[in-house]
């Protein structure tokens, strides 16, 4: 295992369950991609601010990544174009992990899922034996 993929889209699109935004994309996530939808992350009455630190590991927590704030694995960040993904990289340093693990894949979905030969899985994602 070489890193955590954490994608940030909507728990619908990460499923492959509503049709993109971009025309012609595929539908589903990055096989391993655990999902934390950003707007989870944003404080509800006001979502310009983050929630609090002790909310922000209670959301990692029930989205199933407890562990992406501490583990000494690269922590890679994708969303569907590159821009949301930046919210969980700085959610991560707010909770106290070192930015220097913590990367956006800056092609994210736009890239991976316009590509015919990445592999995609629809659904939920089914959890690893190590977690």
């Amino acid at each position: 295992k070489e890193g955590i993929i954490v994608d940030v889209r909507a728990g619908e699109r990460y499923r492959g369950e509503v049709e993109e935004p971009r025309p012609g994309m595929r539908l589903g996530h990055m096989p391993g991609a655990r999902n934390v939808p950003f707007t989870d992350l944003l404080n509800p009455n006001n979502p310009l601010q983050f929630k609090s630190k002790d909310e922000l590991l209670e959301v990692f927590k029930q989205a199933g990544a407890a562990d992406i704030v501490s583990t000494p694995l690269p922590v890679i960040a994708s969303c569907g174009s590159g821009a949301t993904a930046c919210a969980l990289v700085a959610a991560l340093e707010l909770c106290g992990r070192d930015r220097s693990g913590t990367h956006v894949y800056d092609g994210s979905w736009s890239e991976w899922g316009a590509e015919q030969d990445t592999p995609i899985v629809k659904g939920a994602r089914e959890k690893e034996s190590s977690e």
